[in-house]
């Protein structure tokens, strides 16, 4: 027995069966631009990203719904720039695959890396759109800019949250280069997008910038600046982000919380207090936003607490320059697009007016004119600024003070570069290529040069036809930028906002807001979020976003209050400035969510949608039955018929009478009524509704989440039914969650019940909390917030559709003839206060024969069997007569 059971025992713990998993299937198409991997091979792709100068890997799985919405624009983004990167994807779900066997501790996929050939890895973890994969690429390509003169950085900081300068000299410093190099690839994990910019200054450039040792790195900030003061030879990535991380504060900022944790990104910034949060396409082709631009406009002038002049001009006067620079280097790119995008790629170099020798010159003119009177290299190498004046203490003597840094452009003469103060009217360049802002006399004479060279016999490669020369390269990234510019527009995501003439009378809001954050107990933090992406959390707000003006919107979100303000104003500097000054001088009203607001892309669950739906199922449905029963009867009638003409030709001369046959009936279609006793309202007419009606309300709040509030609908819908006839009431109920309301009619408990009396809406009144939810209760806190005519009148209502049982029927009696009773005293305490009119007595008089009668009835109805029905008639006529107008306002 022993051995019997040893054997059964080893059979039943034999390995279990386990099917193959079924063979890999490609996830792109074929013909993509995408080398794909469904098996989850590794050896190949690695080989390729050791000699590809970038490569970006999708590890993705093909069940996830993820990978399957970035499938999309990935491709689109290899389309774009394919020429430049390798992009590969790998099966890393497929069983048995070797990206399986090796990455086993993956939480989620998709997962999107970069990979340089010295081995250095960049995770992205930004949202799978094209906009975002795209620039994400462009970052990757160029995360390092080259700043030539304090202008360049200028224009670069209007943009940007900070920007990190390293001042080297590359033949001496090449592998802190590389090391500071790498740490901007690095730092775009945390920032694909560069709201926080790198760039490099090298050479004697350096010395316009204040700086005399190099190697060194700053740190340029909104109101300071910091130098790095670790030891140059033991610079390493780590350390440099890891500074920057900890050095970074700004003003305003970006926000894209990921998907599944959007409230786990937002709570740190509501909780400190209250945000303005501005929601604004966000154009991810573009260097940088107008609406963000006018964001940092608004809040250096808020945290401007010191007054300082450099925070001043820079805001207010230099960055308005530069947004109508772009407004207009905007226009210009848009018509330059339209020809180059219009051609041939061969036909790019034929009439480019803007790269033209004389334009060049021109450049140096126009490229460094400007109206801020405060120097910036005294005031980007100071860590405090009070005054805003250079270090020697004195104002600039001339302009030509500003000029120093033409011999290192390459400008011909001081007067050439132009001023840098307030004795020249500053004229932006609006070359919108990514060029150096003076190329001057240097590129003039290479070109020169170039073209003697080429005028002679040799055999190097004709600059036309070189595909890694200078020019086609140029036309590339003319043409590439011309798509992305496309690709924008489709987008919609390229908006500016212009600025009202102000009025001579009209408050400057701007000014009135300056240091606004050290004087009171609140201080607002500045966010902006991509509305096209995060529409559905203004929704939540109250407001559809997607249909709004440029798609932007203002909110301020007050989390200690649990108060929301919108601006619904045009959106532009000057609004939001108001917006701000009123908001703290409690001014502005606040905002109420409305459910009657519709949204294309999200919404909430809607019954009566629900019912239209299942009526078109429904009638649908008995179409296709009503055409099916035709089609049957057609087809038998047919069969019938040819069996008579087969009678009729085997037996001659005999006709069988053919039976009539009736159509079938129809079958009625029934409709379930319109009129519903409990009706829905919103907060958008819930003021017409309750509070200015001439009726007897009853409230019922809700929320979709709650499972008590069932209970009360089902209960309420009883009481309705019962009181359909009763005039002056009316059962409405609301979604407290989704429908702001003012405070005092805010329930912080669901269900809830409240009613307001015709006449007396200050006198609403709540359903206690301590009585149970049923239809007795129900109906008992109604009718005790009813007049007395209105209560006797309910009254007969109930009776009349009351169960025809021993019980029911003699308690509703009881409590009927109580209330005849009561009418009967009030009558008679009319009649006597009636002493000078004989028309308002006689009425009473009147009343009171048929309250006695109705008293009557109900004691015979007590004692002897009725009809309650009969008994209930006379409650009409006794309701006009006691609340209709009295004879005196009738004449």
């Amino acid at each position: 027995l022993a051995l019997i059971l040893t054997t059964y025992a080893t059979i039943q713990n034999s390995p279990p069966k386990v099917s193959k998993a079924p063979p890999a299937v490609p996830f792109f198409a074929k013909g993509s631009l995408v080398s794909d991997w469904p098996t989850g091979a590794l050896g190949t792709t690695q080989t390729r990203v050791s000699v590809s100068e970038l490569s970006l890997v999708l590890y993705y799985a093909p069940w996830c719904a993820e990978s399957q919405y970035a499938r999309h624009a990935y491709e689109q983004v290899a389309q774009l720039y394919y020429r430049e990167a390798h992009f590969a994807a790998i099966n890393c779900w497929q069983p048995g695959g070797e990206c399986r066997q090796r990455y086993t501790k993956v939480q989620s996929w998709p997962v999107l890396m970069a990979y340089q050939p010295s081995g250095l890895a960049v995770q992205y973890h930004e949202a799978w759109t094209t906009a975002a994969l795209s620039r994400f690429v462009q970052s990757l390509m160029l995360p390092l800019h080259r700043f030539a003169s304090p202008g360049d950085l200028m224009d670069h900081m209007t943009g940007k949250d900070a920007v990190v300068v390293a001042f080297l000299d590359v033949s001496l410093d090449s592998k802190i280069y590389q090391r500071y190099y790498q740490a901007s690839l690095k730092w775009l994990e945390k920032d694909p997008f560069q709201e926080v910019s790198f760039g490099v200054v090298t050479g004697e450039s350096a010395q316009l910038f204040g700086v005399e040792m190099v190697p060194s790195i700053r740190l340029y900030l909104w109101n300071e600046t910091i130098e790095y003061e670790g030891n140059s030879p033991r610079w390493t990535p780590q350390d440099l982000n890891a500074w920057i991380q900890k050095q970074l504060h700004v003003v305003s900022l970006w926000v894209s919380p990921p998907g599944n944790i959007k409230s786990f990104t937002l709570d740190p910034y509501l909780r400190q207090g209250p945000a303005l949060i501005l929601f604004t396409p966000r154009p991810l082709y573009e260097d940088s936003s107008d609406a963000y631009m006018m964001l940092r406009q608004l809040s250096m002038q808020y945290y401007n607490c010191p007054g300082d002049a450099w925070i001043l001009e820079m805001a207010r006067e230099y960055i308005a320059e530069q947004r109508a620079a772009n407004v207009a280097r905007f226009e210009q790119k848009r018509e330059h697009c339209a020809r180059v995008l219009g051609r041939h790629p061969s036909q790019d170099g034929e009439d480019d007016d803007e790269s033209s020798p004389g334009n060049r010159r021109n450049r140096c003119k126009d490229g460094f004119k400007s109206t801020v009177s405060v120097s910036f290299v005294n005031v980007l190498n100071t860590s405090k600024f009070v005054d805003g004046k250079p270090v020697g203490g004195g104002k600039p003597s001339s302009a030509g003070e500003y000029c120093d840094i033409a011999p290192a452009m390459d400008c011909a003469k001081h007067e050439e570069c132009g001023a840098f103060g307030p004795e020249g009217p500053r004229k932006p360049s609006l070359m919108w290529q990514s060029r150096d802002a003076c190329t001057g006399r240097r590129h003039n004479e290479a070109e020169t040069v170039y073209e003697q060279e080429q005028s002679s016999a040799t055999s190097m490669i004709d600059a036309e036809h070189d595909y890694r020369g200078p020019k086609l390269l140029t036309r590339q990234s003319v043409r590439r930028q011309c798509e992305l510019l496309q690709l924008a527009e489709a987008e919609k995501t390229n908006v500016f906002f212009t600025e009202p003439e102000r009025q001579n009378e009209s408050m400057d809001y701007y000014a009135a807001i300056g240091g606004l954050s050290c004087k009171g107990n609140k201080t607002l933090t500045f966010l902006s979020m991509d509305s096209n992406l995060y529409h559905a959390l203004g929704e939540r707000l109250g407001v559809d976003v997607l249909n709004e003006p440029n798609r932007t919107v203002a909110f301020i979100v007050d989390h200690t209050d649990e108060s929301a303000y919108a601006l619904r104003d045009q959106i532009n500097l000057h609004t939001l400035s108001k917006f701000v000054h009123d908001y703290y001088n409690r001014s502005v009203q606040r905002f109420l969510r409305s459910k009657a607001t519709t949204y294309a892309h999200t919404h909430a669950f809607n019954a009566d949608r629900y019912v239209e739906q299942e009526r078109g199922y429904l009638e649908t449905h008995r179409k296709a039955l009503a055409e099916a029963r035709a089609k049957a009867e057609a087809e038998s009638k047919q069969r019938k018929q040819s069996v008579e003409a087969t009678n009729k030709q085997t037996k001659a001369g005999s006709q069988p009478e053919p039976t009539p046959t009736s159509p079938p009936p129809e079958r009625a279609q029934t409709t379930a009524p319109t009129y519903r006793r409990v009706r829905e309202i919103t907060s958008s007419n819930f003021q017409r509704t309750v509070l200015e009606s001439n009726r007897t309300v009853v409230v019922s709040f809700y929320s979709a989440q709650c499972a008590f509030c069932y209970i009360l609908a089902h209960h309420l819908l009883t009481v309705s039914h019962m009181l359909r006839h009763q005039p002056g009431l009316w059962f409405v109920r609301i979604d407290g969650e989704l429908n702001d309301l003012p405070w005092e009619y805010t329930m912080d408990v669901f269900p809830s019940l409240i009613i307001f009396p015709r006449g007396r809406k200050a006198d609403s009144r709540i359903f206690p909390e301590t009585l149970q939810i049923n239809v007795p209760n129900l109906i008992g806190f109604i009718l005790s917030n009813l007049t007395p005519a209105e209560r006797l009148h309910a009254y007969f209502l109930l009776c009349s559709d009351v169960v025809s049982n021993g019980a029911s029927r003699t308690g509703c009696l009881v409590m009927l003839k109580r209330e005849l009773s009561d009418g009967i005293r009030l009558s008679l305490l009319d009649w006597r206060r009636a002493t000078d009119n004989a028309c308002e007595r006689d009425r009473i008089v009147r009343r009171l024969q048929l309250l006695k009668q109705a008293y009557l009835g109900t004691l015979r109805c007590l004692s002897h069997s009725c009809d309650l029905t009969q008994l209930a008639n006379e409650r009409k006529r006794i309701f006009q007569l006691w609340t209709e107008p009295s004879c005196s306002r009738l004449l």
